[in-house]
């Protein structure tokens, strides 16, 4: 079985999400912050006539915020119905991945707070976490989301 990820980069640390999950990979655009949204929603962009929120993982992942470099990108994701941008330092590449290069992520590190990791890819000696896009958003999140996709 052969899995593809796209492999990218936030603050130094490297990351995966299934290529399956990904609808496109866009330059950093202007942000409309959006007041008294959820901490982890930087705001949201018109992208081609649909608002699509933009996810700040240094922020759920209690990161510093940083400034926008010419490598800076947004990710686009589907999940539960909904396109979420997360914002990212950098797209590494999309690579090949062979079953025996994708472990599980050790039961000991799971928690509330880890929920998204469920697999690790070594890529020679390098260990990436991969995202589970299904995963990313608690409930609260999800419905604050929708709520703002609606209301725009």
């Amino acid at each position: 079985m052969e899995f593809r990820p796209v492999i990218f980069s936030v603050n130094g640390q490297k990351f995966a999400v299934n290529i399956s999950c990904v609808s496109g990979i866009e330059k950093v655009q202007n942000i409309v912050g959006v007041p008294n949204s959820n901490k982890d929603i930087k705001g949201i962009i018109n992208l081609r006539g649909e608002v699509i929120p933009i996810y700040s993982l240094r922020r759920h992942f209690n990161m510093p915020d940083a400034e926008y470099t010419e490598s800076s990108q947004f990710v686009i994701v589907y999940t539960d119905d909904i396109r979420i941008g997360l914002e990212v330092d950098s797209v590494e590449e999309i690579h090949k991945v062979e079953e025996g290069m994708i472990v599980d992520v050790p039961v000991i590190i799971k928690n509330d707070e880890t929920q998204m990791f469920d697999k690790v890819i070594n890529i020679g000696g390098e260990l990436v976490l991969v995202i589970n896009i299904e995963k990313i958003l608690t409930m609260e999140q999800m419905e604050d989301i929708k709520q703002l996709v609606e209301n725009k």
